[in-house]
């Protein structure tokens, strides 16, 4: 890499006009990011017309910081409602809304804000060090490859689980399932459409995803009255807050570990931030002192979510940028804006284009830096939201929820779709099922049998007798093994601590 381009690239932010463009995305990213159903995605579909007359030193800059500033936003809502503002936020609400319930809110939202941050920076540095070493790895990785490393993260979905991980793996199950609906496009076949036209495009993540969480938990707060908060914690204003940051660099090696989950998960082409934050979070609630606190509000949990979430819009854009390839589904954004503004996304940009590919790089560890001066002194404010009546609260966020579900494709079958999941939500949460491992099937089915189709056809049934993928079979199963180990040992422990007593 060379020297001078990354001056170049640190020059442009001498300019005004990158402080007041990078303002503007972190304003718009937070918006978009806590407002469920309206993602980063959305701002920038919205904003298509208007980049195509933007110099490209304005419009990039604009997207990459949208992009990677609308996680902090999505923790935001996924922390005090339960409502994931984005799905790479789904994991934060684990722990995070358990924590608001126990009068908390501002602690979750200050490790969150705070892990956000970090993702943000620690990664750009990191990729800026790793151009010359990734691109090797990425050219390396196969389809098959592929098939496996979508494995390794669906076998999390045990881990997901709080209590039983049959449970789990069932709900994990159904999403995976469910994620099959809608017309395949390698077979060509139809697959549990009914003859309804609606669903010949598979079921919508958005209206599943707020149907999920959204209704089941305003039921829920509906009979059972007051407010989110179940208990009488007064609240603390910054104070809350900052025990919260301060959570962040006391688990310093958890987050360095879920930020190289995620950076690596987000390089890998078209998997996106919500597998990798529950990669994150499952390895997180292994090896963490106290797993059986997760899911009942261990700050740990969104920690590893967070850092994971953020630290993968670095990967992500490496890969964009290198092969031409997008890293996440909102990479394709970025994708489609570089053309219209003549640049070719491939090694050019890291060659001919250094400079702007470094400067978007520097624009996320900036994106965070604001992402955090904006988000922690309104946290206090924000948590006060856990101690608003239920009989405000209710009818306000099932309004904002069915109005997002509405707003994804402008269709009324979308809200119906939401209202559907919520019902399915209140079972699985009446009878202790796992409603995110069901997400995260669900996330990633689709990406599953599309790497899983192209391994068959290029490689035949063997396709999995490659170095790699073996070693990625043998960390599954170390995955699913790790937990029935602990049990054994603690339990040989314990009958020999009762046997000497």
């Amino acid at each position: 890499m060379a020297f001078q381009a990354i001056f170049e690239a640190l020059g442009n932010f001498a300019s005004l006009q990158m402080w007041l463009v990078i303002a503007a995305g972190t304003l718009i990213g937070l918006i978009f990011g806590v407002v469920p159903g309206i993602s980063g995605m959305l701002a920038i579909t919205l904003m298509l017309p208007f980049l195509f007359v933007m110099s490209p030193m304005v419009a990039l800059p604009l997207i990459m910081t949208i992009m990677a500033i609308q996680f902090q936003g999505g923790a935001i809502s996924a922390i005090l409602l339960n409502l994931p503002g984005t799905p790479g936020s789904s994991a934060t609400l684990i722990d995070g809304f358990p924590m608001t319930e126990r009068g908390e809110g501002g602690r979750a939202l200050g490790a969150a804000q705070a892990a956000s941050a970090l993702g943000n920076i620690l990664t750009a540095l990191v990729a800026l060090a790793v151009i010359p070493l990734i691109l090797p790895m990425i050219v390396a990785l196969r389809s098959a490859d592929m098939v496996f490393i979508i494995l390794l993260g669906l076998t999390f979905i045990g881990v997901l689980a709080s209590g039983s991980m049959i449970k789990g793996l069932l709900s994990g199950g159904v999403g995976l399932m469910i994620s099959f609906v809608g017309f395949q496009p390698t077979t060509g076949s139809e697959r549990f459409i009914f003859d309804n036209l609606y669903l010949y495009d598979g079921i919508p993540l958005i209206p599943l995803m707020l149907g999920l969480f959204a209704i089941p938990e305003m039921v829920a707060l509906a009979t059972r009255g007051g407010h989110i908060a179940q208990s009488q914690v007064p609240i603390k204003g910054m104070a809350d807050v900052w025990r919260g940051v301060m959570d962040v660099f006391r688990h310093k090696s958890l987050v360095l570990r879920s930020q190289l989950i995620g950076f690596l998960v987000g390089a890998l082409p078209g998997v996106g931030a919500s597998p990798a934050t529950f990669m994150a979070y499952g390895h997180a609630r292994q090896t963490s002192k106290n797993p059986e606190t997760f899911g009942k509000g261990n700050v740990e949990g969104v920690i590893a979510a967070e850092s994971a979430n953020n630290a993968c819009e670095s990967g992500a854009l490496l890969t964009t940028l290198a092969l031409g390839i997008p890293g996440s589904p909102i990479m394709a954004l970025l994708l489609g804006v570089m053309t219209m503004q003549g640049l070719i996304p491939g090694p050019d940009m890291l060659t001919k284009n250094l400079d702007l590919s470094i400067t978007l790089i520097w624009v996320i560890a900036v994106s965070g830096v604001l992402g955090i001066a904006i988000c922690l002194p309104l946290a206090p404010r924000l948590s006060r939201v856990a101690f608003i009546p239920g009989s405000l609260l209710v009818p306000i966020v099932l309004v904002l929820a069915l109005t997002g579900a509405f707003s994804y494709h402008a269709r009324f079958e979308d809200v119906v779709v939401a209202v559907i999941f919520g019902l399915i939500g209140l079972i699985m949460r009446r009878f202790d099922y796992n409603r995110p491992a069901l997400l995260l099937g669900f996330i990633l089915g689709p990406i599953f049998e599309k790497f899983f189709f192209i391994a068959l056809k290029a490689d035949g049934p063997y396709f999995f007798m490659r170095p790699i993928s073996l070693a990625l079979i043998a960390a599954i199963i170390a995955v699913i093994a790790i937990g029935p180990l602990k049990a054994l040992i603690k339990g040989v422990k314990s009958r020999r601590g009762e046997v000497k007593a």
